[in-house]
């Protein structure tokens, strides 16, 4: 295997673990890692359009929806009326910020776990290191 598919192919396997061990960990609290992606970046941002959030966290409008329907069935989002009459803004409800503390406890504890053995600066190089890759992968995508 050439080093570019290696290194490829372990940053996807990485992902995979982290978000099914994020998973397990936040299970007994009902919620999934996709959903936590979506409820922190509502969180931080505050409301915003489906579609702006879709693109924010880079992953399939389809999938995106998918996960508000559950998110919405849960009581943890809620979408109101945005500044045009098509569009619908996404906002977290009472019950996700009262809950939020707890959860980004429980993501806490996972992150500090798994990068337990890596210094903060070695954590700011592969930082910046992603970053780079993050951004020819998005330059590619615009060809």
């Amino acid at each position: 295997m050439e080093s570019s598919e290696l290194l490829l192919h372990q940053l996807f396997q990485t992902v995979r673990i982290i978000s099914k061990g994020l998973n397990k960990n936040l299970e007994s609290h009902g919620i999934y890692s996709s959903e936590w992606s979506i409820i922190t970046t509502l969180h931080e941002k505050g409301s915003m359009p489906q579609g702006a959030l879709a693109n924010y966290l880079n992953i399939e409008p389809p999938a995106v929806s998918k996960s508000l329907v559950k998110l919405e069935q849960k009581g943890l989002i809620m979408r109101i009326p945005g500044d045009d009459k098509r569009e619908k803004k996404v906002t977290l409800t009472e019950k996700a910020v009262d809950q939020y503390m707890i959860w980004g406890e429980i993501v806490g504890h996972h992150r500090k776990a798994i990068l337990t053995n890596l210094s903060e600066d070695k954590q700011k190089e592969i930082t910046m290191l992603l970053r780079g890759i993050f951004q020819n992968a998005q330059q590619y995508e615009k060809v």
